[in-house]
């Protein structure tokens, strides 16, 4: 099913590095997507500019921006916006390889990105085919990073990862309770 990935791509010409919508914005705006589009939505949003990512077999690219038009209206300057859609994997795998890669020119935006990436990955657990095709993509862009051994901040990543790994495995013992709790009320 990578075939049906598609993406957005929204970059602010304006000077002033800044959000293009706050988190709270993002999580009504991302809900507001998932149930026009489905379940299947994640929105990458950075100082930078934002990245939406859907699964779908029709292209919602148009949908989308003027969505995001709607939602910025009050707080962004339309016009210096720069919208990009991607309506086929490969474009969407290049287009996302190419971000990575020109972020790990800007250390401090590479770490952030990333971090962002690394939390997203482990609150979209329930992900069906964005999270992890776009995981997929991540590991491919951080294998030719360290190729040429261009890779910032590597350990603070190294160590975000591994963090990560630990709340997976954490959080498996804690299921694992749970369910084990609960078997032993069923029981009684």
């Amino acid at each position: 099913m990578i075939q049906h990935i598609k993406s957005v791509n929204i970059r602010s010409t304006d000077i002033k590095r800044r959000l293009l919508m706050s988190s709270l914005t993002v999580v009504t705006f991302e809900s507001f997507l998932k149930d026009s589009i489905g379940d299947e939505v994640l929105i990458i949003n950075t100082n930078v500019g934002m990245e939406i990512y859907y699964h779908s077999e029709n292209d919602y690219g148009n949908f989308i921006k003027e969505s995001t038009l709607l939602y910025t209206l009050k707080h962004i300057d339309n016009t210096k916006l720069k919208f990009r859609s991607s309506v086929n994997s490969d474009e969407v795998k290049k287009n996302f390889i190419e971000a990575i890669i020109t972020f790990a020119k800007y250390p401090q935006m590479f770490l952030a990105y990333t971090k962002k990436f690394i939390h997203l990955r482990d609150t979209n657990t329930k992900s069906e085919y964005v999270m992890p095709i776009l995981d997929g993509f991540f590991e491919d862009a951080m294998g030719l990073l360290a190729e040429t051994g261009k890779v910032p901040h590597y350990e603070k990543i190294q160590k975000a990862k591994n963090k990560s790994q630990k709340l997976d495995a954490n959080q498996k013992v804690i299921y694992d309770l749970i369910s084990e709790i609960l078997l032993k009320k069923h029981r009684n």
